[in-house]
């Protein structure tokens, strides 16, 4: 196959799945330190991706007007414009193959999934076997259509870049709230997008006081579409911790990479921290840490096995999993991983 220089990857949603993708961008380089890597994804996303000094442009794709066929034909006409050596279809949808088709790249890889074969002409076939559940990890299928393009496996590290700008501006929100430098700060994220993957508010306040009694500062970080968990929390949080409300991505983004730890539910946050180089502690529920925490030492999992567990439950009566995880189970991780 001819060299590949010019790769597009096309990963429109979500956050966490989008961060996962950027460890592809690092197995490339090892592979052709001249190719340049580019990235379609959702607008509200895109933003993670802005400085990253190994990705060459993003193509940020406005979902509101997806049926709008001028729009459509403007975004096809620049991607054309570039011409890609080749296009990763990772999210395997009939909007992203039709993406990939008309990205007017030589070689489009994708997955063997029924109906969207078509916009192919090269397939990504699994190179892994499946794990209990019956599902792969995810790097490995991200993986699969790199092995298709002929690259060899290295080293797969998530990446996003915060500039000395984000840095600054956190650094004096740390110094106006008392924080030193020197002094120990852990981001903390309740949310998740599916109830089943909430350990409860209950445990994350408790935690907090426990973090505050190490001498390590709790700021609290809630999402746009948490406005009822914030509101909850700010009844009856401590007066010394920090709380953010609605943050943009780039901001939570720069939080995290100055904190000393993460501790985040399963959730797009929680990849970010690894990916800026902040040890996280991943809370796992209905979810698999096996397909979805790909990462290694300092990170680590907080999650019970049990009967139901890799149910993939959305939302769950029992909440048995989380149930099983305690406060201080967290605060012994915790400890564990600054030490």
């Amino acid at each position: 196959m001819k060299e590949i220089n010019k790769i597009l990857i096309i990963r429109p949603k979500f956050l966490g799945d989008l961060v996962l993708a950027t460890g592809l961008v690092e197995v490339i380089h090892q592979n052709n330190p001249r190719a340049e890597v580019w990235f379609l994804s959702e607008s509200g996303y895109a933003e993670a991706l802005a400085h990253h000094p190994k990705v060459a442009g993003v193509f940020a794709f406005d979902a509101k007007r997806k049926n709008n066929p001028f729009y459509l034909l403007g975004l096809y006409g620049e991607m054309g414009r570039q011409q890609f050596d080749a296009v990763l279809d990772l999210f395997g949808n009939p909007r992203s193959a039709q993406m990939t088709f008309f990205s007017g790249a030589k070689t489009r890889v994708g997955y063997n999934l029924r109906g969207r074969r078509w916009a192919y002409n090269l397939i990504a076939e699994p190179s892994s076997p499946l794990l209990p559940s019956g599902r792969r990890r995810v790097i490995e299928s991200y993986l699969d259509q790199l092995r298709a393009l002929g690259f060899t496996n290295g080293v797969y590290q998530t990446s996003l870049q915060v500039n000395d700008d984000e840095k600054l501006y956190v650094r004096r929100l740390f110094d106006r709230a008392g924080i030193k430098l020197g002094d120990k700060a852990a981001v903390l994220t309740p949310g998740a997008s599916w109830p089943a993957k909430h350990w409860s508010l209950d445990k994350f306040i408790e935690l907090g006081f426990m973090l505050q009694a190490q001498h390590i500062r709790p700021i609290y970080i809630f999402g746009p579409k948490e406005a009822d968990l914030a509101q909850e929390f700010e009844g009856r949080m401590n007066k010394d911790w920090l709380y953010l409300n609605q943050p943009s991505l780039r901001g939570l983004m720069a939080f995290i990479e100055a904190a000393d730890i993460l501790i985040s539910n399963d959730s797009g946050p929680m990849h970010i921290g690894p990916a800026v180089g902040t040890p996280t502690l991943g809370i796992f529920g209905p979810g698999e840490p096996e397909v979805w925490f790909p990462y290694e030492e300092p990170h680590q999992v907080l999650y019970a096995e049990v009967a139901c567990s890799h149910c993939g439950l959305e939302a769950c009566p029992w909440m048995t999993c989380m149930d099983r995880l305690s406060s201080v189970d967290a605060m012994k991780k915790v400890l564990e991983m600054l030490a």
